[in-house]
């Protein structure tokens, strides 16, 4: 067993007994090691993270016992996952708009900046490629909708 895992399992254990010998101690010492690891995150995160812990308890607060809690945060988890703008739902959302960008974008011919040494320019496919960064360019300073456009 590796040293990680004895950890973990140290730390399990001594909130396991003191959940059994000291129900209030337990909830000090469970509300302190949630707001330690909610400060480690920036400002605007961490207002979040309270908001979500607050409603977390709430909940947990209307359940009978322990496997009630267990089974309705399984429910909550399954729902962010697999419900309705849930994270699979975000994932596939993502892979077909980065497929269509994909499938629909033009992609050039850029030749490398650096050359071996001793290869001689070719002026026709220089001239070339000043003609494509050119037209890129003005394709992306466009004017749109009384706005400048810039980088595509």
């Amino acid at each position: 067993m590796n040293r990680a895992t004895n950890k973990t399992d140290d730390f399990l254990n001594r909130l396991e007994l003191l959940h059994e010998l000291d129900d209030e101690a337990f909830e000090q010492e469970r509300k302190r090691i949630i707001e330690e690891e909610i400060s480690k995150y920036p400002p605007k995160t961490q207002d979040k993270l309270r908001k979500f812990q607050w409603t977390l308890d709430m909940k947990r607060k209307k359940c009978k016992n322990s496997l009630e809690a267990c089974f309705m945060f399984h429910d909550m988890l399954m729902e962010h996952v697999y419900g309705e703008n849930g994270l699979l739902e975000s994932l596939d959302l993502l892979a077909k708009t980065a497929n269509e960008l994909f499938a629909t974008s033009k992609f050039i011919d850029v030749e490398p900046k650096a050359k071996p040494i001793g290869a001689k320019e070719d002026p026709v496919q220089k001239t070339k490629a000043t003609v494509v960064r050119l037209a890129n360019f003005r394709k992306g300073h466009q004017a749109h909708d009384g706005k400048r456009v810039s980088g595509r």
